[in-house]
């Protein structure tokens, strides 16, 4: 059996879970090693909500097989199915039913819908009315019988115990229905981040147990490829089945190119990510093994990089991965914030310690106390508070405003600057001392200009993110517009990367990208001067001129003097670029 072959060699599976044929012969064109044949993706085909399914609409087992037996085995070619059941149904006949699914060439069952779904009152009643996961575990138990392959969904770890201990062969973690995703991308990295928690608590109480079980995850936050790709290198998860994360637009082509996209998911995690960072420069690989040395250490760390080059992220993915990683990270932002106010939300105050402190606050050092505190743009605290700071790092303790008592903290310091710092402690703006201790470990992440081979990478995740809020489906993006992509300076980084790819899905909505439309956005580049270069040392004017006019001979001999063609690479109209050329 195709699946068996995939436990044993422990292969990576991706599974969709579908309601019509058509979306099973997507699945199938994709690359997925199985199909769930479940009354959601029934619901969903019809435009109703997925969480129909744990409505009693209509016969869940009738409906379900019939999709199963008239749509969905006579248009497959290979691709094993798994069918699922309520295990509820006084009704139904499992025993005649597992005969017939053998004889139909049905791979499997899975235990979908299912009472864990439910939660509160409502789950109390069924409980009461004798409708428990207990009957779905014997369900899947009399399918094995049949020799039929069970996945199970599972809730928690006592029921993934139990499941285990029944021999089911795939335990399916629901995650929750993967209905929508937070638009806030911080929001969203944080569910993934306590689901990753979750997933690796489970696998741990599993092997605990003695158990080797291929334990795979279905909806929640996993809700595009690079979210799939994060859980695969954080945990020891061995696959996902998606519903309406791959299902969610009706168009076959989307569903094939998505389910290919979680294909790639489940075979990539291990060079060209780390965590939400994603490239495959040499010099990013490099950054990514200094942060997995230095994130198990307490050690301070200061990051350094120009604006939009992702210093948060890399300070998460520090937290992430450090023994701390169980409590959030708290973050900080020190630009423009006067003495007072900058006392207060770093240390805390007492009640009544100045006029409208109307009660005691827990500053930024005692909300991260076990954990990680990020603080972007250091380097702008009020000189004052940098010596408060210093004494803080020194004697790990903390005196809230407007009290003497001495309060402990451990907190590991993960700091941050986009400013030359060395200039400002020259000009006595920020304090050697502090550096000295906020500097054990610097990381600099080097600019998007330095590291064109990342900007495909980048551009495929930003894709899909925006497939995913625009609801339409992966735009074709031309050799013209991507060489326009890698050929530009971006002075802007990954954000504004980043924002170029989001005009095209406004202007397109799922169109060919055009040319155009991202020389409009770059065009002003063409008059900003480049930012400093990697060392963060200040440069001139003609020390810029210097580095356009390298930068343009540059384009003007890879595209053999074409002028039009060096413009539209450089992101500059040709006026600017015939300007350049007089400047020379």
């Amino acid at each position: 059996m195709i699946l068996q072959d995939l436990l044993v060699h422990r292969q990576k599976l991706i599974g969709v879970a579908v309601g019509s044929g058509m979306a099973a012969v997507a699945a199938e064109d994709g690359g997925a090693d199985l199909v769930m044949v479940l009354n959601a993706g029934i619901f969903r085909s019809q435009g109703l909500s997925s969480m129909t399914a744990v409505l009693p609409v209509a016969n869940a087992n009738k409906l379900t097989w019939e999709i199963t037996q008239r749509h969905v085995l006579p248009r497959l070619k290979h691709m094993p199915v798994i069918v699922g059941l309520c295990a509820h149904d006084p009704e139904f006949d499992f025993e005649a039913f597992f005969h017939e699914a053998h004889d139909y060439g049905v791979a499997g069952v899975t235990n979908f819908p299912s009472v864990g779904f439910y939660d509160g009152q409502f789950r109390e009643a069924l409980e009461e009315s004798g409708f428990a996961m207990a009957d779905e575990i014997n369900m899947l138990v009399a399918a094995k019988r049949q020799g039929l392959f069970t996945v199970g969904f599972f809730f928690n770890l006592p029921q993934a115990l139990a499941m285990a201990d029944a021999g089911v062969d795939i335990l399916n973690l629901t995650l929750g229905f993967a209905e929508t995703r937070p638009v806030e991308a911080q929001a969203h990295q944080a569910d993934l981040d306590r689901a990753v928690v979750g997933i690796n608590k489970v696998i741990d109480g599993l092997e605990k147990a003695g158990h080797d079980a291929c334990m795979t995850l279905f909806g929640g936050p996993v809700a595009l490829p690079q979210d799939a790709e994060q859980v695969f290198q954080r945990t020891r998860v061995r696959g996902y089945i998606g519903g309406s994360s791959i299902e969610r637009f009706p168009a076959a082509e989307t569903i094939v190119h998505t389910v290919r996209q979680f294909k790639l998911a489940s075979t990539q995690t291990q060079h060209d990510r780390l965590g939400a960072i994603t490239a495959r420069s040499k010099t990013m690989h490099e950054l990514f093994e200094t942060i997995r040395c230095v994130a198990q250490s307490k050690a301070p760390v200061l990051i350094l990089g120009e604006s939009g080059t992702g210093k948060e992220l890399v300070a998460r993915e520090i937290h992430r991965l450090s023994p701390r990683c169980t409590q959030p990270m708290v973050c900080w932002n020190c630009g423009a914030t006067s003495e007072s106010l900058a006392m207060s939300e770093l240390f805390g105050h007492e009640k009544g310690a100045f006029t409208g402190a109307a009660g005691t606050y827990l500053g930024k050092f005692e909300t991260a106390n076990g954990a990680t505190l990020f603080m972007d743009e250091v380097v702008d605290l009020p000189l004052s508070v940098q010596a408060s700071l210093l004494r803080v790092l020194q004697e790990r303790e903390i005196v809230r405003v407007g009290s003497q008592r001495t309060i402990p903290v451990d907190v590991r310091l993960v700091a941050a600057s986009n400013k030359d710092v060395s200039r400002l402690i020259e000009e006595g703006h920020f304090r050697l001392d502090l550096y000295y201790r906020l500097s054990t470990v610097v990381l600099r992440i080097p600019p998007l200009r330095d590291r064109p081979e990342d900007i495909p990478l980048l551009v495929g995740e930003f894709v899909y993110e925006f497939v995913d809020r625009y609801a339409c489906r992966p735009p074709t993006i031309p050799d013209a517009v991507m060489e326009l992509l890698i050929g530009h300076h971006w002075p802007g980084n990954i954000r504004q990367l980043r924002g170029a790819i989001e005009r095209g899905f406004v202007l397109g909505r799922g169109a060919r990208f055009r040319t155009e439309w991202i020389q409009d956005m770059l065009a002003m580049d063409g008059r900003i001067a480049l930012p400093a270069a990697s060392s963060n040392q200040t440069v001139d004017r003609r020390e810029i001129m210097d580095v356009k006019r390298a930068r343009l001979d540059e384009v003007l001999a890879r595209v053999g003097g074409n002028k039009a063609a060096a413009a539209r690479q450089l992101g500059v109209t040709r006026r600017t670029l015939y300007q350049w050329l007089r400047q020379r």
